[in-house]
């Protein structure tokens, strides 16, 4: 006796709602760690602005270097916006078969990632976090880098619990 293969149609009226789930903001402190972060590259950035100021010519300053001012207070500025309005929209869920995470500000992205396909996690730190006591959870998956999951803004002892608590779903998914 063999197995006939069956596709039924799923009744998009039982799905559950996206509406329904209850997402966690991540930490407010990430905020700070981001613009810190950001910072650091606008400054960096206007040392070597000023440095090849210093040494060029004095009609090149006046033709190049006040424009080039304006555009850099112009994108600090528009990265400072982005970064505050965009930081609303991260949050994570944690449901019975998954984990689902969600930003973007122009470009929306809801990224779900069942137990059963992460091979994976870790717990990521830099300087910066580090300071702040935050962490990331990485979740790694077997589709690759572009189906991995970062979810930055963590306090690490939230981070270390999340990363117990998925790779125990994972073994029991794998038994």
């Amino acid at each position: 006796m063999t197995d006939q293969f069956q596709n039924l149609q799923v009744d998009l009226q039982t799905l559950p709602k996206i509406e329904e789930i209850v997402f966690t903001a991540i930490d407010k402190k990430y905020l700070k760690v981001s613009l810190l972060s950001s910072g650091l590259f606008f400054v960096v950035l206007a040392i070597g602005g000023v440095l090849m100021m210093y040494f060029n010519s004095e009609e090149l300053k006046q033709n190049v270097y006040l424009p080039a001012a304006l555009i850099y207070a112009f994108v600090l500025i528009l990265n400072i916006t982005l970064l505050k309005l965009g930081f609303k929209k991260k949050k994570y869920a944690v449901r019975e078969k998954d984990i689902v995470y969600t930003k973007g500000l122009i470009w929306s992205v809801r990224t779900s990632i069942p137990f059963n396909r992460i091979q994976h996690a870790e717990i990521k730190q830099g300087p910066i976090e580090r300071k702040f006591k935050l962490s990331s959870l990485k979740v790694f998956t077997a589709g690759g880098q572009s189906s991995d999951l970062v979810i930055p803004g963590l306090p690490s002892e939230k981070a270390l619990e999340l990363k117990d608590f998925v790779l125990g779903k994972t073994a029991e998914d794998g038994e």
